[in-house]
């Protein structure tokens, strides 16, 4: 019979095991012993304990009736009393683990965790397979965050934490902690529907934590049910909805909770998200439009509403929307940025390199202004200048991958001889970039084809395949590759690159600034 009903941290715990099967030393107390078991599971705690207390008048050493009358005497909130009759059986026999259990439980509801660790401890050496000690243990090490202990104790509690949805959970935080993902989701999974709202929600920011949408979902959906938040537990919903590539679902919960009067512009940014996940461009953009509108001073809203101009060549459009944007932010450095982009977009590069100087000016700790004027400075065919501006940057902040790669760039573009520093420098400003940023393929193409005039046929390779994989569109790379190959000596290889590739649009310089400006941009706003 499981019994006592333990509070910690604001969480209701059983932990309190009865010993139910006590074999007595005479037919006389085992009958007496059996009417106090039968009086405690019929919650009359008044005549268990002065039944008990008779017996100890008999028979003062008795170890198991001070230990029952321990847990009567806690049942009826005489903690301090019952430990007194524990730590009695303890000292009649310091082996008999029931006594140790239950003191530790209740120096644990008195917040007395590290003797409660040392009795549990102690109790574990004389029944080292007992759940109910483990499970306590497992929950005192997730109390000091000693996360490796707490799953250790907790994989041997049976299937005692299943019982407390708050202790299942705790389970599994432990678990995630020690990125066992997915262990941490099939505890998770053993959650009992009826658990309380506040679980399943906690229990969705995991898996949302894991990536794992499916089950966010599930919890989320639960969660909906009693959450006192609803706003909060819609905009998760929706959230691993879109996360999870289910736009529909996205659309439907979003527009569920918006239709009742519950105007958030966050949400409907996020409604912007699922219709353009869903193809649903013009209703992306009024979504947008409606965030912004209830909340003219977030600049992120005009900022999402610009980019998906942007991903439309809808330039216009994003400019009217910027405009309205700086007009309300006039110190956003990111919207000047922006505005910046779609003039670059437009071809309006002079216009552009003021924006982005204007954005370096409002935030002179951001690199991406700077590296988004080298581009275009590139593409008026400043070469000079964007290389000045970079070397100016450099210097201040020589870690910054995106940097290093226009600089790389830009010194390549000035046509450096052979062997010479420009050409060493642009060389060592990629291979840093590189270093700081192996996932950027930018700067791998340019290393590779530098490499490649240089006859490093095999280096330029490796970084030519890389910038590749990472960025299969890419067909200047392609086509280098192909040369590479050819020098190589595998034609076959260097066919099928061929095949693949437009060589007058790979070499196009418009494509080179819209393509690396986007990809810059997106890069940068990670």
């Amino acid at each position: 019979m499981q019994s006592l009903i333990f509070k910690n941290c604001g969480v209701v715990i059983l932990l309190f095991s009865l010993e139910c099967r006590i074999a007595a030393q005479s037919p006389p107390s085992q009958t007496r012993y059996q009417q106090v078991l039968s009086l405690i599971d019929k919650q009359q705690i008044q005549p268990a304990i002065d039944l008990l207390r008779k017996i100890l008048e008999e028979s003062p050493n008795e170890i198991k009736a001070h230990n029952l009358l321990g847990i009567a005497l806690t049942l009826s909130g005489q903690v301090e009393e019952a430990n007194a009759h524990f730590q009695k059986a303890i000292a009649l026999n310091p082996r008999f683990y029931p006594a140790l259990k239950n003191l530790a439980i209740n120096e644990m509801a008195l917040k007395r965790f590290d003797d409660a660790r040392t009795h549990f401890s102690q109790a574990i050496q004389f029944g080292p397979s007992d759940p109910v000690a483990h499970l306590a243990l497992g929950e005192i090490h997730f109390q000091k965050k000693q996360f490796p202990e707490a799953v250790k104790h907790y994989d041997q509690s049976s299937d005692l934490p299943f019982r407390n949805p708050r202790m299942a959970l705790s389970y599994a935080i432990a678990c995630l902690e020690l990125n066992q993902s997915d262990k941490a989701a099939a505890v998770l999974e053993k959650l009992a529907p009826d658990a309380d709202a506040l679980i399943h929600f906690e229990a969705g920011l995991m898996y949302a934590r894991m990536a794992k949408y499916d089950g966010a979902v599930r919890q989320f959906e639960l969660a909906r049910n009693g959450y006192p938040d609803p706003y909060e537990v819609t905009f998760n919903l929706a959230l691993a909805y879109v996360k999870n590539r289910n736009y529909t679902a996205a659309i439907r919960t979003t527009q569920e909770f918006l239709s009742k009067g519950n105007q958030r512009a966050e949400l409907y940014n996020l409604l912007s998200q699922a219709y353009e996940g869903n193809g649903q461009t013009i209703e992306a953009y009024n979504a947008l439009r409606a965030a912004t509108q209830l909340d003219p001073n977030d600049e992120n809203n005009y900022l999402d509403l610009a980019t998906l101009c942007v991903d439309h060549a809808n330039y216009d459009l994003g400019l009217e929307i910027v405009n309205i944007g700086i007009k309300n932010i006039p110190r956003s450095d990111r919207l000047y940025f922006q505005r910046g982009t779609l003039l670059a977009m437009k071809g309006e590069s002079n216009q552009a390199v003021a924006d982005f100087e204007t954005a370096s000016k409002l935030a002179p700790e951001r690199g991406l202004p700077y590296v988004a004027r080298g581009i275009v400075l590139l593409e008026l065919g400043e070469i000079a200048k964007a290389i000045d501006l970079i070397h100016q940057r450099v210097a201040s902040n020589p870690n910054d991958y995106l940097v290093q790669y226009v600089l790389g760039e830009a010194l390549n573009r000035s046509g450096p001889a052979l062997g010479s520093a420009e050409e060493n420098e642009a060389v060592q400003a990629l291979e840093k970039s590189v270093l700081i940023n192996p996932t950027f393929s930018a700067s791998r193409a340019v290393l590779g084809k530098m490499l490649l005039r240089r006859n490093e046929v095999d280096r330029a390779i490796v970084q030519l395949e890389k910038a590749l994989e990472l960025d299969p569109t890419e067909t200047s790379t392609t086509y280098q590759l192909a040369l590479a190959y050819r020098k190589k000596g595998n034609l076959e290889r260097a066919k099928e690159l061929l095949a693949k590739v437009d060589r007058a649009k790979s070499e196009s310089r418009e494509q080179f600034m819209k393509h690396t400006l986007l990809r810059l941009v997106r890069e940068g706003s990670q």
